[in-house]
């Protein structure tokens, strides 16, 4: 594999749509009513809480980034093996402050960082630029955890391709 996830959001301006946490596709509704469930009562739930067999048929589509703060950074440490099929390059394991394209003057920081700030799951819509010529676009819903219930330190992220439609392929 040429590796992980996001690849996609960083090399062209992350086209960062709001969709007040609407979304057609079912990866990401799926993740998000899962993450719903795991917190209970809780803003957010802890990262025990999170069973991976409960969304085994979710984690192809997956990545799971661990928080660092003071400084603040962002460490990709699990990425499914749909997203890794689907991308151009390997991020995992590097801190993303010192990786070019998702320090914290990229849109994809401040994405995630918003999440860590609210605390609250944010769906993200943003084009698809990668090694498959068969997506148009990437639907993804961020969602938080924390294992004190206050400090943010995992998000995890569900992720939906979203297909081109004949006609543009067949201009191609």
């Amino acid at each position: 594999y040429k590796s992980p996830p996001f690849r996609f959001f960083l090399f062209f301006g992350i086209m960062q749509q709001k969709m007040n946490n609407k979304s057609s596709s079912s990866s990401t509704q799926d993740g998000l009513k899962n993450w719903q469930q795991k917190c209970g009562s809780n803003a957010m739930p802890r990262w025990q809480d999170i069973d991976p067999s409960e969304i085994k048929p979710l984690l192809p589509n997956v990545v799971v980034i661990h928080v660092s703060h003071d400084p603040l950074d962002f460490i990709e440490r699990i990425t499914g093996d749909v997203i890794l099929s689907h991308s151009s390059l390997n991020s995992m394991g590097k801190n993303w402050r010192d990786y070019e394209g998702r320090g914290p003057d990229s849109k994809i920081w401040k994405s995630m960082e918003e999440v860590v700030h609210n605390k609250k799951a944010s769906f993200q819509s943003i084009p698809y630029v990668g090694p498959q010529k068969y997506f148009k676009g990437i639907d993804t819903v961020t969602c938080p955890i924390s294992d004190d219930g206050i400090t943010v330190n995992r998000v995890i992220v569900f992720v939906d391709y979203i297909l081109r439609n004949d006609l543009l392929l067949e201009k191609e």
